[in-house]
């Protein structure tokens, strides 16, 4: 016999479990939640008898997982326990045997676990819940029913499409037979206000509240992606930097709320999300107040145990060990992943950077100085964050800040990738990567604009701030011509840690725009299509690239001066035949090949991904013949790293420039 044994209690859990598994000689796989339950009932094989709590807690119960269970299991027998008063739950019973804790003793628990497993099936659990009181095709208002996706005890949800926009939606109608109870209806309204209050990008907003024919209704957003419930039913397990984004999302979400005072209910698996780019966001669970306190240490704790059976072996779980292992609230998780997330950032860079060193799109095999740097990145771990040596640039850090010039480029044929002939228009670049000082600007405007968006129409709603990684001790160092990652800054280093979104928001802020891979090329290589921007000569101490490059930071920068990215006012031999700087080497660069309605290519490994495209060495690539023909796919355009910046392009000419 295969059994499902859920309890929730602690002290009387183990006690239970054991009796049934020793004294019956039964296969008893004991949980204490029913996130647990769910991912267990995903990829058993069998289950012949499901013993549950009816009421788990003020949101979920034994219910649902009956449901759940009988849908993969239909010949399965049910036992409910509980320790609560379940009048006025007989529809949801459905005639399914229940057994009263006052507490239970064992042996009555196995006299009901063998009664239940040798009687039939009642014929009411067919009818375990009342039908939709809205059918599919039903017209309210503007909204055209789909299915009902939820019923509550005083309304039912369903899926629907707003006709007038096609937009899919979730409409939560108060059930009909409660109008009539004037304070019901007025805890409804008083509800869809507090719901409409609520704005922020990872929290499902309200649409529309509304009255049709007497009935009354709300409508929201359907979150992106799918909900813990689907994955739970799907069988799969996340990654750690799922769990991390997952976590941090939703506790993002609830401490914006939290803070602003409002009231809610708690989460279950129906109401978080997760997206294909690994963004949470949960649906709009904020109500008014009631004489009920909740503890938010007790909450983070909830979604912790609601998270875990979802963590893949290894730092996955490992990640959730951790985190349930200390008392925090909403703020204080934020906190201890914001350090989380940080430390996975500096891991991956330098894979970032082995990626985008792969030879260039329609070239087999990988360089011999790919292997080196591959090895090399092995260190970045230990020694990304924290370097000990020292730098010494080739010139002295000046006090002076660079400004935005923009160069001409003529209009005219060139030469394209491997001996391509093109014709662009005429356009003026900027001379310099885009700086730090330059981008404080930007967010200093952004600041003084709360309202101005310079947002992409396809930016992530989940992405609500243009500010990098790290961006106040980058933004200090800078300030004070110290170092950061072990690298002298000034405010004219290039900024770096910006995602696609960052770049293209900046861009529109200047009046200007992101090159296209044509332009950039044209204006890195000259109208005959230089290998280098000096000329077809290769030379290693022309450029910030990575022969000189040693990731604990002890002994790099010994050929151009710098382990890390340069100042753009430096002296340096990278200069393109239009006196563009820093093309080969010092950081990548964004692109826009979206440019004029092109949508991005696709990926080389991944046909059905579309992502934007980055040119240009950087300061941990070698040398080689490709570093202007390269181009080098992100694996999304939310994707950052250390060796990462861009430059600005427009069509016009700068104002008091012809």
């Amino acid at each position: 016999m295969t059994i499902l044994f859920l309890d929730s209690q602690t002290t009387t859990r183990a006690e239970r479990s054991s009796a049934l598994s020793r004294q019956l000689d039964w296969d008893v796989t004991t949980v204490a939640s029913l996130a647990e339950a769910r991912t267990w009932l995903a990829q058993t094989k069998t289950l012949d008898l499901l013993i549950t709590e009816a009421i788990i807690d003020a949101q979920n119960s034994g219910f649902d997982l009956r449901d759940a269970a009988l849908a993969r299991f239909p010949e399965a027998r049910v036992l409910f326990t509980t320790r609560y008063d379940l009048k006025g739950y007989e529809a949801s019973i459905a005639g399914w045997p229940v057994l009263q804790d006052a507490p239970y003793s064992v042996g009555k628990l196995m006299i009901k676990a063998q009664a239940a497993m040798e009687s039939a099936a009642p014929t009411e659990a067919l009818q375990a819940e009342p039908p939709a009181f809205l059918a599919p095709g039903t017209m309210l208002g503007n909204y055209q029913v789909l299915e009902r996706l939820t019923l509550e005890n005083e309304s039912e949800t369903y899926r629907a499409i707003q006709v007038t926009v096609q937009r899919p939606v979730a409409l939560v109608l108060m059930r009909p037979e409660l109008l009539s109870q004037v304070d019901l209806v007025e805890n409804f309204k008083a509800r869809e206000r507090l719901k409409a209050s609520v704005s922020h990008p990872r929290i499902a907003p309200l649409y529309e509240a509304g009255s049709v024919n007497g009935y009354l209704f709300y409508t929201r957003e359907l979150p992106r992606g799918r909900s813990l419930d689907e994955i739970y039913e799907a069988g799969e397990t996340l990654s750690e930097r799922q769990i991390t984004e997952l976590i941090y999302g939703v506790a993002e979400a609830m401490d914006y709320a939290v803070e602003r005072g409002c009231n809610h209910r708690r989460l279950n698996e129906r109401d978080i999300f997760i997206d294909a780019e690994n963004q949470a966001s949960i649906v709009n669970v904020f109500r008014p107040g009631d004489r009920r306190t909740r503890d938010p240490k007790e909450e983070v704790a909830a979604l912790m145990r609601m998270v875990a059976p979802l963590a893949s072996e290894g730092k996955a779980r490992g990640l959730v060990t951790s985190l349930i292992s200390e008392s925090r609230d909403w703020t204080g998780i934020l906190e201890a992943l914001d350090e989380v997330r940080d430390a996975m950032r500096d891991r991956s860079i330098m894979r970032r950077i082995e990626k985008e060193e792969i030879s260039p799109q329609g070239t087999s095999g990988a360089p011999w100085w790919l292997w080196t740097i591959a090895i090399a990145s092995l260190f970045v771990v230990f020694g990304l964050g924290n370097f000990i040596g020292k730098v010494t640039p080739t010139t002295t850090t000046k006090l002076s800040i660079t400004s935005q010039e923009m160069i001409a480029i003529p209009a005219g044929p060139f030469q394209y990738q491997k001996k391509e002939r093109r014709n662009l228009p005429a356009f003026w670049i900027s001379r310099d990567e885009v700086t730090i000082h330059q981008y404080a600007e930007f967010l200093a405007a952004l600041k003084k604009q709360p309202n101005a968006n310079f947002d992409h129409p396809d930016q992530p709603k989940t992405k609500i701030s243009h500010t990098p990684p790290k961006w106040t001790e980058t933004y200090a160092a800078a300030k004070a011509g110290s170092t950061f990652n072990g690298q002298v800054m000034s405010l004219n280093t290039p900024v770096t840690q910006v995602d696609w979104w960052d770049a293209y928001a900046y861009a529109k802020w200047k009046g200007q725009r992101l090159p296209t891979e044509e332009e950039w090329e044209k204006a890195a290589r000259g109208d005959k299509g230089l290998l280098f921007p000096w000329g077809d000569q290769p030379s290693k101490d022309n450029a910030n690239l990575g022969d000189d490059y040693d990731a604990n930071g002890t002994k790099g920068g010994n050929k151009d001066g710098y382990n890390l990215w340069a100042p753009t006012d430096r002296n340096s031999e990278d200069i393109s035949p239009y006196g563009i700087r820093d093309m080969a080497g010092n950081v990548s660069e964004w692109t826009a090949s979206e440019f004029k309605n092109e949508p991005w290519p696709a990926h080389p490994d991944y046909p059905d991904l579309r992502v934007p495209v980055v040119r240009g060495g950087h300061f941990a690539l070698k040398s080689n013949n490709d570093l202007l023909t390269a181009r080098f796919f992100a694996e999304s355009a939310n994707e950052t790293t250390l060796a990462r910046g861009f430059r600005t392009v427009s069509d016009t000419a700068p104002v008091g420039r012809k």
